[in-house]
Order: C-alpha cells, then structure tokens, then sequence
C-alpha cells in the first residue's frame, strides 16, 4: 500500500494545474543555474534539484527571471 502511495506521488501530472495569480505561491530549485518556477512542489521538473527547493510568491520568481516549467505548460 506504501508503495502504490509513493508511486502514485511520484507520477503527479503538474500539466493539469491552473495558472496562478501574482500573489501565489511556486516552487524554484535554489541554483544559480534554475530558470524555471513550478506551481507544485512534486512537479516533475523539480525531482532533478540538487539543491534545496524555495516557496515564493510568482511576483517574486518572475522578478528573478523564472519562467513557468515546460511541464506545467
């Protein structure tokens, strides 16, 4: 039952979530190299972070020249 649990976490779709406001909260990988913002903190795009994952509000992630991932598109 655990693993079924963890599997089906770890195959989350992030592609079906709806654009957020300004005022919402994403995810970044903390890297000098992260170009990306996600609206789920198990989206896809994040499983690759070798650093640790931030909370932030969009306002601030567009401000810091984040685009929203490709798999959430």
């Amino acid at each position: 039952m655990k693993a079924l649990l963890l599997l089906s976490l770890l195959l989350v779709d992030c592609r079906n979530i709806t654009p957020p406001a300004d005022t919402a909260t994403v995810y970044i990988c903390d890297s000098r190299g992260s170009k990306r913002y996600h609206l789920s903190p198990n989206c896809k795009g994040l499983r690759t972070c070798s650093h640790r994952v931030v909370k932030l509000s969009l306002k601030e992630a567009k401000s810091r020249g984040k685009t929203l991932c490709g798999w959430e598109k």
